[in-house]
């Protein structure tokens, strides 16, 4: 029979197969007497050994795996500075005033602004959201790039910056065309996804009375769209001057869909009923969408009063913040049972597609208000 270390080598190669190396050193203290045990008996030994080993190790890593999956963490608080200055390390990663002035030239190059120079330009906090920004404006245009990664987030052209032709008059159909066009020309370098155009207005009643139009593009990742990646053109008909340039660039995880209509309205319902006790239920809506987590389901919970009052709303109260992650979630839309009132109030619970956390939510209906923007008579971009 083969010398116990050369086996027990042997037996562990075999076992990392399985245990994926794990417990090396736990495998080679135990102790086994080679002669006095029958071959079979032993192999039958190892076997038991090897299974209750894995076991260990595939529980742990069940449980890693869980823990992994939480996503969830409680919003920041912090007062609202109306004001806010950047510190010194926030500067320290912002592009340099030449290297964004640069990027900006190149902007107004793109949008034909040529013989354009920026005039102006300022590194600053943005007063909503609080991202670093470089605000520039030229005679003609104001951009905002990214601080740190100088990509474009906006521009804007005001129209008597344009020579309007006289018969600028343009159909719907041709304005869809047009929009499409322009989506390509300023759609960002490197960015080959999917846009389906979700919003077609125009400034005016008809259409050869508009002489701006406004297209509204989402990606999309097979039957949905993101409405945190968002590309938004406004132009002037005939001569497809840029009036408006914004693009949002909230990334979608693509978490996987783990968890259950069913479940998702279970662990809805649940939470609700923490929050709510009163309240009857009277009506369940559930549907996938992708979401950027949020603070509202938190604040309802935690600061009942001060939300249902809307507090948060007015500045210099005390803000809360989440993380800005865009995840595939399930809709749940509750419709409440209220007596003495005329418009029935209804709840959207987010509930995330994999791991069944509530990551946001807020006063209304998702589903309904997708419903709304379509019905929308000045919304022709679903209309043929």
């Amino acid at each position: 029979m083969k010398a116990n270390e050369e086996y027990l080598t042997e037996m562990y190669q075999k076992y990392t197969e399985v245990a994926k190396g794990k417990y090396k050193d736990e495998f080679y203290q135990m102790k086994f007497k080679e002669s006095k045990r029958k071959p079979l008996k032993m192999v039958a030994t190892f076997v038991l050994t090897i299974v209750v080993m894995v076991g260990i190790a595939y529980a742990t890593n069940i449980r890693n795996t869980q823990e992994e999956k939480k996503i969830w963490k409680e919003p920041e608080r912090h007062e609202w500075v109306e004001h806010e200055m950047m510190t010194e390390e926030e500067v320290s990663k912002c592009l340099s005033e030449e290297e964004a002035k640069n990027l900006g030239s190149q902007v107004l190059l793109k949008i034909g602004l040529e013989g354009e120079t920026i005039q102006s330009m300022q590194l600053q906090k943005n007063f909503f959201s609080k991202e670093n920004e470089w605000q520039m404006a030229s005679q003609k245009a104001t951009i905002t790039l990214e601080a740190e990664t100088g990509k474009l987030k906006s521009i804007q052209v005001p129209t008597w910056n344009y020579k309007i032709p006289y018969d600028y008059g343009i159909t719907r159909q041709e304005a869809k065309e047009v929009a499409k066009e322009l989506l390509e020309k300023y759609r960002p370098q490197g960015d080959t996804g999917e846009y389906e155009l979700v919003k077609l207005t125009r400034n005016m009643e008809t259409d050869e009375a508009s002489y701006i139009w406004y297209a509204q593009f989402n990606k999309k990742y097979e039957d949905l769209l993101n409405p945190y990646e968002e590309i938004q053109i406004g132009w002037i008909p005939t001569i497809n001057g840029i009036y408006s340039l914004s693009i949002k660039r909230g990334v979608y995880e693509k978490n996987p869909e783990k968890i259950k209509k069913e479940k998702a309205i279970e662990i809805a319902k649940e939470k609700d009923k923490q929050i709510e006790p009163e309240k009857v239920i009277r009506g369940v809506e559930a549907e996938v969408r992708i979401r950027q987590m949020n603070e509202e389901v938190y604040l309802r919970e935690n600061y009942k009063e001060e939300y249902d009052n809307h507090e948060f709303l007015k500045y210099g109260t005390t803000q809360f913040q989440t993380e800005e992650r865009v995840r595939k979630v399930w809709c749940v839309v509750l419709t409440y049972d209220e007596e003495n009132k005329s418009d029935t109030e209804k709840y959207t619970y987010f509930v995330d597609c994999t791991t069944g956390e509530i990551i946001g939510g807020h006063w209304w209906s998702d589903l309904d208000n997708e419903k709304i923007m379509r019905e929308d008579p000045y919304n022709f971009a679903g209309k043929d």
